[in-house]
């Protein structure tokens, strides 16, 4: 019975993992919108390639008369910079393999790192899945029984006692031969962290969303917010946006040139690209953010106007 307790713990410790492991995987290759794409193109298999791999490459292929886009290795040696000079592109079906040279192709990078973002996601993904699994057995350990160590004699004692506090009687009569220095409680619930655990999984959630250049705020009603706080908040979202964002355009860009083409990718949520938009956003916070009394107020000025 242990052992089989022990392996369904580790089932449900790896099934909340992968949980949030497809989730993360999801966000990350969902925030970019290509317009304009070739119908040759999978721009979902883009997305996911970017993010397990880190680049894709582009080229034109005469007979389907399009181009297309696919995961490459590289061959030969690497230019001054480590950019490919030759590649091969291939299926994940085994139907497709062909070289490129230098100039046949274009490459797009998920990032200016160069590097796939999968390992991070994965991280992201255990330490949340660790968290919430946390929550989960410290929920399940409110219902823990109390154990109670007493003598033999004072047995059907405790019991009556027991069953009168959790029946919630407001007087509770025993024999006066009961030793209650005998009695001790042996095992209690778990104190409850479960609302401290749920901060430290947003943190670590709101940390993941700005390493995948996705806005949001997250901040404590203690003080207003004014807007130079907003914009601090977001800096690290601004800069995580700038690195997955400034390849994919660049790449659009020469693959436009090169094959006469109008494709066009943007972010699918947005962070304002003005001042305007900025001040809108942050008002439609500070009317959220406004308690009854607030509204109150405002109500008996416009009232008395």
């Amino acid at each position: 019975m242990a052992i089989k307790k022990r392996i369904k713990n580790q089932l449900d410790n790896a099934s909340t993992v992968l949980m949030y492991q497809r989730q993360f995987i999801d966000l990350a290759q969902n925030v970019f919108i290509f317009d304009n794409m070739p119908e040759m193109i999978d721009i979902r298999y883009i997305n996911a390639v970017l993010v397990s791999e880190g680049a894709i490459a582009f080229f034109y292929d005469d007979a389907l008369d399009s181009v297309i886009a696919l995961p490459f290795s590289m061959e030969g040696t690497p230019d001054i910079y480590g950019r490919p000079k030759k590649i091969r592109v291939y299926s994940e079906n085994g139907s497709y393999n062909r070289e490129l040279n230098e100039g046949e192709f274009i490459i797009m990078y998920d990032n200016n790192r160069y590097i796939p973002l999968l390992p991070d996601i994965i991280q992201y993904s255990e330490r949340i899945g660790q968290i919430q699994r946390t929550i989960d057995i410290n929920i399940s350990q409110q219902r823990t029984p109390r154990f109670w160590k007493c003598s033999n004699n004072d047995l059907k004692s405790v019991q009556d006692i027991i069953n009168n506090v959790d029946s919630y009687e407001n007087t509770v009569l025993s024999y006066d031969s009961l030793s209650t220095g005998d009695i001790e409680c042996v095992l209690d619930p778990a104190p409850f962290v479960a609302d401290k655990l749920e901060d430290s999984k947003d943190k670590l959630f709101n940390e993941f969303l700005r390493l995948i250049g996705v806005a949001n705020i997250s901040y404590h009603k203690k003080e207003r917010n004014i807007s130079d706080e907003i914009q601090a908040m977001q800096g690290g979202t601004i800069a995580s946006r700038f690195t997955r964002f400034e390849p994919r355009k660049k790449a659009i860009e020469q693959i436009n040139n090169k094959w006469g083409l109008d494709i066009k990718v943007r972010y699918y949520d947005g962070i304002p690209s003005n001042i305007e938009d900025e001040e809108e956003i942050i008002r439609d916070w500070k009317e959220l953010e406004k308690t009854p009394e607030d509204i109150n107020e405002v109500k008996e000025v416009s009232e008395n106007e």
